[in-house]
């Protein structure tokens, strides 16, 4: 990827409590589960994920769990997702959209934060720092967002359950777009509609990219078709797409187009230099073995999705279908090869150019991946220290029981701050 390109990303950065189970979360015959829900917490025993049907997943604790325990209640359904699985470890990790694709583009992260105090966003900061990601936060009074999040690594499923709160306690991001200054690519990233539509529409950029969570799609008060006209790519999976009711007219609005569908590949629309519609399919990049996890594969898709566009001369019009698919090939080995990372991480250019060059992805690479068991750091039953951390409740001063309690009365469980770096896990 270009690194002199100047890349500004507005999107969140959380803390991720990262659960690996046992088994796969969606039923016999259906395809993997991605889809991320927003929750609230009720205290209690155990820890059970609920719909407002009443389905839940429960999940049976891994050692040393630090917490919070309880009843994670999620704004939507649950699906095909229900019935009990094992926890077999756990550890903390840099989530949210904003931190990955600042990553994956080498970018300047524009996220908010709690306050300096706050020991969830001395987490974030931290995480953000050893991952090497530039960032500039913005502080509001509430605590930091965090996510729970539940992953079956070669099983292909994850279950990402927010609790937020800091970035829709933003006023505004026109000030601090014109601030950040003007750049070769804009990406805004899962941020409230209203705050997207914002950092959308501010001149600036050359080419402006929007990476919905499925909140986006299913905004009526701010639809996505009320600021698409200031979007020219537009990434997302099947089901966020699927999502959105009026899709078709979304569709016809951005110069590029493209929907992941997992295993099964992806889709990529967009108009020829001739005026017409231009459809390009692209099958999943052939792997020699399961995935170690499936979290950040959207972010290393459209990464080398829209650089590689960029790389090849296009600016934000008409595209040749050879770059398309040239660019969307390249996305899918990005993708392909993510999935070796149990912790965050991208593959660079040398890695995907090598995976391209062989046909496939047929060797393990960073991040913890090359464990079968997929179980932050275990191998030969050494339990080893990895970055990112596990974090005890009672080494920050809170009990199992507490967890900093609900943050600013929005039923939102704080998990505890930055602790010695350590894994748990299951034998």
């Amino acid at each position: 990827m270009n690194r002199s390109r100047t890349v500004r990303v507005f999107g969140p950065a959380y803390l991720d409590r990262v659960v690996h189970v046992d088994r796969p979360l969606s039923a016999p015959g259906s395809p993997p589960l991605d889809q991320s829900k927003d929750g609230a917490w009720t205290f209690g025993p155990g820890l059970r994920i609920r719909d407002p049907g009443g389905a839940s997943l429960t999940v049976e604790l891994s050692p040393g769990w630090a917490g919070p325990t309880g009843v994670a209640e999620l704004s939507g359904p649950l699906g095909t997702c229900s019935g009990s699985v094992l926890g077999m470890s756990w550890h903390d990790d840099l989530g949210g959209m904003g931190a990955g694709y600042a990553a994956a583009f080498g970018g300047d992260l524009v996220c908010a934060l709690g306050p300096e105090a706050d020991p969830t966003s001395r987490a974030v900061v931290a995480l953000l720092e050893e991952s090497g990601v530039r960032h500039r936060p913005i502080r509001v009074a509430e605590p930091a967002d965090w996510t729970l999040l539940v992953t079956s690594g070669p099983f292909g499923d994850k279950l990402p359950v927010g609790f937020r709160g800091c970035h829709a306690a933003v006023d505004s991001l026109e000030g601090p777009v014109r601030e950040a200054g003007g750049c070769d690519l804009r990406v805004v990233a899962s941020l409230p509609n209203r705050l997207a539509a914002e950092a959308l529409r501010e001149p600036g950029a050359d080419v402006r990219f929007f990476a919905p969570a499925s909140r986006n799609m299913t905004d009526r008060e701010v639809p996505v078709a009320g600021f698409v006209e200031w979007v020219d790519v537009l990434c997302c999976n099947r089901g966020e797409w699927e999502a959105l009711e009026d899709r078709e007219q979304v569709a016809w609005q951005v110069a590029i187009l493209a929907v992941t569908d997992g295993p099964n590949g992806c889709l990529v629309r967009f108009t020829t230099p001739e005026g017409e519609a231009g459809r390009v399919e692209v099958p999943a990049f052939p792997r020699a073995y399961p995935p170690g996890d499936t979290n950040r594969a959207g972010e290393a898709f459209a990464a080398a999705l829209v650089g590689a566009l960029l790389d090849g001369g296009w600016s934000n019009g008409v595209v040749s279908q050879a770059l398309v698919r040239e660019a969307a090939v390249r996305a899918s080995a990005a993708a392909a090869l993510v999935l070796d990372r149990t912790r965050f991480g991208f593959p660079s250019a040398d890695e995907i150019d090598a995976a391209l060059r062989a046909g496939r992805v047929a060797g393990r690479t960073g991040g913890g991946g090359d464990d079968p068991r997929y179980n932050a750091g275990e191998r030969d039953g050494d339990t080893r220290t990895t970055g990112g951390g596990v974090h005890d409740a009672t080494e920050d001063g809170l009990d199992a029981g507490s967890h900093g309690g609900l943050a600013g009365g929005l039923g939102r469980a704080q998990p505890p701050g930055p602790g010695p770096a350590r894994a748990e896990t299951r034998s």
